[in-house]
């Protein structure tokens, strides 16, 4: 898929004279294309996500998650162990459990900050725009299937993550961040089953490791884009 007025983009398929802003075009088109993303207003993703390795015997977790774009998140989960309700407003940040409704400590809020601003479209317009900054690192060589190129996107209130893109298909394979600042470990999610939806590509199966232990698998059950969200679904009750 690529929109109306992107038909002319013609950019190098990898290689060492790939720059980031290259890189990150050929990202942005992979994805969707550069108008369609900057079009996107709103997409609601419903999940299910099961744990591996030492948290396999835990209850899949089932969670809705609606963005609206560019700087509001709601977050449903429900498991056998109940439901939660996490929303930042783009200002405040409020969480709704078993025990009622109340805002969210300073370190609660950073994270949903933070994940907004990891989001792969967010990401992506915002260092088109300029607002974050990308630089190539060296290749990837899988054992098996295609090299990743790896690009660092960073900014003034990003801790630094890294894309690893596969080299022919543009699209973003894996993703490694660090959530909780100096001393934590390395977060990495492993995406998979890339379809179109509605002109944007998604994927459909990411694996989540934590210090290089695999903790949980999460497949995509619905998506929806683009469908008018209510601003009552991000105000906290009073």
């Amino acid at each position: 898929y690529t929109p109306a007025g992107n038909q002319s983009v013609s950019l190098p398929r990898g290689g060492a004279a790939e720059s980031a802003t290259q890189l990150v075009a050929r990202v942005i088109e992979a994805k969707g294309g550069l108008a369609r993303l900057k079009a996107l207003k709103t997409i609601t993703v419903t999940a299910r996500a099961t744990g591996l390795g030492d948290n396999a015997s835990q209850p899949a977790i089932e969670t809705m998650t609606q963005l609206a774009y560019p700087n509001q998140v709601r977050v449903e989960t429900t498991s056998d162990r109940g439901g939660t309700l996490q929303v930042f407003d783009g200002t405040t940040a409020w969480l709704r459990d078993p025990r009622g409704t109340r805002e969210v400590p300073e370190r609660m809020k950073s994270d949903l900050e933070m994940g907004l601003q990891r989001d792969t479209i967010s990401a992506l317009l915002a260092v088109e725009r300029g607002d974050l900054r990308a630089r190539v690192l060296p290749d990837v060589r899988r054992e098996v299937g295609a090299t990743l190129r790896a690009v660092e996107v960073s900014g003034p209130r990003l801790e630094p993550m890294v894309l690893y893109v596969d080299a022919e298909t543009g699209r973003i394979a894996r993703q490694t961040y660090v959530a909780g600042g100096m001393g934590s470990p390395l977060v990495e999610e492993e995406f998979d089953d890339y379809r179109m939806v509605d002109g944007v590509s998604i994927a459909f199966k990411a694996t989540v490791r934590v210090g290089g232990r695999p903790v949980i698998e999460r497949r995509v059950l619905d998506v929806i884009v683009d469908r008018p969200l209510s601003p009552q679904l991000f105000k906290r009750p009073s």
